[in-house]
């Protein structure tokens, strides 16, 4: 899409409509300079208007400080020469400015997305920009709320506070920055905007440059109500009644293993004409041959045959579909995705996929993933934990990772390419649902972020959504201005995100561990009350780096109370018994700090009344115990006897297993089986989070065990 950069003057006109003023005057010859300057009065800036150059100040087009009418002059002179150099041969003019008192210099830029419109950028602004990266991003009109987290995630928000320095005008600022919000969304014709810098004083700021760049008007998907129709539809989806299976075959096939694995629904009628009975059930050769209406359809049949069977399906009046089949828009046949499309639209009777594995519901006993059970691993027993996965292969992971920790879903959706629901839809259905607790989505792409955004704030109001993207990686391509090298649409993702209320783990391409963590922490801990962490191992190097992560996560190492310090001391008695008594206090201090060290020779009762202890401290909110289950006198019984320490305990103790031995692993598995899940590394970034979200909800995500 081809665009320009528009002219100061119209720029500044356009601006000052919304109530955005910039300073100065565009002239175009030296006369004319020296009239504006007598109006102005000095000293003055002068500096060169023209799309041909970014980086003004690098090539001498910005020139300050003249003070009097001979300094313009010559000023003008070699600002052409420079412009020139720099190879602009013509200017669109020279823009004179009265030179403004030197103060802090702010970035507030805005870019237009193709799936969440504009999104605004607040932060360092001046020459280095780039160099400082500070900025934070917000979408669609911002509220005074938006504006002020935003400024809370820069730096630039704490100098505008008053770091070693007075506070600056922060209303004006965000005042600034919503206007900006406002006139991107009422003019989707501009599709940049720079106001670079913005000098801000302890009262007002002066606005000295802009840049705007206008093209086609940008057209976004705009927020939409959810359908009540649709919604029904897929709330059919999850509470299913009766399961027709079309393409149903033998064990071995697709058709067969989605058959097998949705025997729990009691009502289930395979659909192939070529065959009699399958997995002992009656098989029906058409949908007009099965006993009753249809309620939910799974189609396992080729693209061409599902497009045909899913119009009969609505036309009998099937509530919604789950289509596995692949051969869609993903290879090319996008025509006969549209038909699927127009049919769902038409008779108000949504699907899921196709291109998916489709729906595991555990609550109803719905499964219609085509991998055998002896190939994957999964935890039958419904929980409150939803996922939503565009990714099937990711879908996959999360679910097998999690029953690595006998943990389960009670809702996992597989949306393949997503054409036939909308990502919104799903969470909202699962935000309406009291028995789904925490949300897991794992996301690549969005159809319409501002009804994502809308959805997400909705639903994280009673229950936290925690959300992965994929798609993240590779280079934006170079533009026209400083905000847009910034933006992109995983920025306006982050931002949608933010201003929702959703959890972003943005490392779950380096470790996914973390955000199965989280879930677990949530899901087997009691609430913590606050952000109070003591360490306490087996071993002290272990223990040493979990104190170092503890305060570089934002949490902070508990100071042990004074009774708490005596009962350590007494417990790690043994080994100061042979001080003399200046001594012994002096030891006793030592090991009764935090982190606590239970040494080598640690056995099951040092272990596990260090626990009893820690968990009686009253400056203490969270427990987080480093083992090394290889140490001789830790028995073969001390997982069972911390399994049923567990039920004692009225704080998160978190239990780390150091080290990858056959006997720490067996140590892990049964720690697991007795319904006490163990980490390993990373776990205070979870822990951390896992923290914020109690904080935030003030209770406790506890799977009944």
């Amino acid at each position: 899409m081809d665009t320009v950069q528009v002219g100061f003057e119209q720029s500044r006109k356009l601006l000052e409509a919304h109530g955005i003023p910039i300073l100065g005057r565009v002239v175009s010859t030296k006369e004319e300079a020296v009239a504006a300057a007598g109006e102005l009065g000095y000293p003055l800036v002068i500096k060169a208007v023209t799309g041909k150059i970014i980086h003004k100040s690098d090539v001498g087009v910005v020139l300050l400080d003249l003070g009097d009418q001979a300094a313009l002059l010559a000023g003008w002179d070699l600002l052409i020469d420079n412009a020139r150099r720099a190879g602009a041969e013509e200017l669109d003019g020279v823009l004179v400015q009265r030179m403004v008192e030197p103060g802090f210099e702010l970035l507030i830029g805005a870019t237009q997305d193709p799936c969440f419109g504009p999104v605004t950028m607040i932060g360092h602004g001046g020459r280095f920009v780039e160099l400082w990266k500070d900025v934070a991003p917000g979408v669609g009109v911002l509220t005074r709320e938006d504006v002020e987290r935003m400024l809370s995630r820069t730096l630039a928000g704490r100098i505008l506070d008053g770091f070693r320095g007075p506070p600056l005008d922060r209303a004006a600022v965000i005042d600034l920055a919503m206007k900006v919000s406002r006139f991107m969304v009422e003019r989707p014709e501009i599709h940049e905007l720079d106001l670079n810098p913005v000098i801000v004083y302890e009262e007002g700021f002066a606005l000295v440059d802009a840049r705007v760049i206008r093209g086609d008007p940008v057209e976004i998907p705009r927020l939409t109500d959810l359908s009540p129709a649709r919604m029904e539809s897929l709330k059919a989806i999850f509470n299913p009644q009766s399961v027709t299976v079309f393409g149903a075959s033998r064990t071995g096939t697709v058709g067969g293993i989605i058959l097998k694995n949705s025997s729990r629904i009691k009502r289930v009628f395979p659909i192939n004409p070529r065959h009699e009975k399958l997995l002992g059930r009656k098989c029906y050769p058409s949908l007009d041959a099965i006993p009753e209406k249809p309620d939910i359809g799974v189609f396992a049949t080729g693209a061409q045959a599902t497009t045909e069977l899913f119009e009969q399906f609505c036309e009998r009046g099937g509530k919604g579909a789950i289509i596995v089949s692949d051969g869609f828009r993903e290879v090319g046949r996008g025509d006969l995705e549209d038909r699927l499309m127009e049919t769902s639209r038409k008779h108000d009777t949504v699907y899921i996929g196709p291109n998916g594995l489709g729906v595991i519901d555990n609550f109803s006993g719905l499964n219609t993933m085509f991998i055998p059970e002896q190939r994957t691993e999964s935890v039958r027993e419904p929980s409150g934990l939803g996922v939503i996965s565009q990714s099937g292969g990711i879908g996959l992971e999360l679910i097998e990772m999690l029953a690595a920790d006998r943990l389960s879903v009670g809702r996992w959706v597989s949306c393949g390419n997503a054409s036939g629901v909308e990502i919104s839809e799903i969470l909202s259905q699962m935000g309406e649902d009291p028995r789904i607790r925490i949300i897991v989505a794992y996301l690549e792409g969005l159809t319409n972020g501002l009804q994502f955004l809308e959805v997400g704030k909705r639903v994280s109001r009673d229950k936290p959504v925690i959300v992965i993207k994929g798609g993240v990686g590779g280079g934006a391509a170079a533009t026209m201005s400083h905000t847009a090298s910034l933006a992109g649409s995983f920025e306006a993702f982050k931002a949608c995100c933010e201003q929702a209320g959703l959890y972003l783990i943005e490392e779950f391409t380096e470790d996914p561990k973390i955000l199965i963590n989280i879930v677990s922490i949530l899901t087997s801990q009691p609430r913590s009350t606050g952000n109070r962490v003591a360490v306490v191992g087996v071993g002290g190097g272990a223990a040493i780096l979990l104190a170092d992560q503890v305060t570089e996560e934002g949490l902070v190492l508990a100071s042990f109370a004074v009774e708490t310090r005596r009962r350590l001391a007494k417990l790690l008695g043994g080994k100061i018994k042979t001080y003399s008594a200046a001594e012994e206090e002096k030891v006793a201090r030592s090991v009764s700090a935090n982190p606590v060290d239970l040494f080598g020779d640690c056995d099951d009762e040092r272990l596990l009344e260090s626990l009893r202890i820690l968990n009686d401290d009253p400056e203490t909110d969270m427990i987080v115990a480093a083992v090394y289950f290889q140490v001789p006198y830790l028995t073969e019984y001390v997982t069972e006897r911390l399994a049923d320490l567990r039920h004692e305990f009225v704080k998160p103790v978190i239990v780390s297993p150091r080290g990858y031995s056959k006997h720490v692993w067996r140590s892990r598995v049964d720690l697991g089986r007795r319904g006490y899940p163990s980490y390993t590394v990373p776990m205070m970034k979870p822990l951390a989070i896992a923290q914020e979200i109690w904080a935030r909800y003030g209770k406790d995500f506890l799977e009944e065990r």
